[in-house]
């Protein structure tokens, strides 16, 4: 009955996998944000600080100040960016996972798992398991179904059915149903060739 379709678990169970991982990684960068104020009032992040302001490399006091302050300022801006991108990338994944609700369009879904391995990081462990359940979506491939002997048709060398050419005979000899002499050896002389 499913003759036809490829089971697609695996690049489910990947494109799951990385999505929790995502889902992770974004509540984490969250609750980052939303507690910068207590990392940067923390003993660690007062000694980048200090390593900062005593850099050899400022001219002046000012300028390491500075250089500290943009440091400061750049961690929510560097973690609002990282959520946007793993926002995209769950999008990404969770649209590769309905195009492959029962074997529907593979070839979409693994270009979506493509895209959404870009935006988790292009070689980060998340991106690795999209890109993988992408090479999946694209190799495999429904098997073509065996054929055994109710699947083939006799064709006579006309390129025409059994079927069909029975009811050319039919007509040729008057609707009786039944053939001439050499309308049958001309069926059995031609050599059995399946579709």
């Amino acid at each position: 009955m499913n003759e036809g379709r490829v089971s697609r678990g695996a690049e489910k169970a990947l494109g799951i996998i990385g999505i929790v991982f995502n889902l992770i990684v974004i509540a984490s960068t969250i609750f980052l944000i939303t507690n910068q104020d207590t990392f940067q009032s923390s003993p660690e992040f007062q000694q980048i600080e200090e390593e900062i302001k005593n850099n050899p490399s400022f001219a002046n006091p000012q300028d390491a100040q500075a250089a500290a302050d943009a440091f400061a300022a750049s961690f929510g801006a560097v973690g609002w960016t990282l959520f946007a991108l793993l926002a995209i990338s769950t999008l990404f994944a969770i649209l590769a996972l309905l195009n492959l609700r029962r074997d529907k369009n593979p070839k979409l879904a693994g270009a979506f798992f493509i895209i959404a391995g870009l935006f988790a990081g292009i070689l980060s462990l998340t991106s690795i398991l999209f890109y993988i359940a992408a090479i999946m979506c694209f190799v495999r491939r429904a098997k073509r179904p065996r054929n055994d002997d109710t699947n083939y048709r006799d064709i006579d060398r006309d390129g025409r059915s059994d079927d069909l050419s029975r009811r050319n005979d039919d007509t040729r000899t008057g609707g009786t149903g039944s053939r001439t002499d050499d309308a049958l050896h001309k069926k059995e002389d031609t050599p059995y060739r399946p579709l």
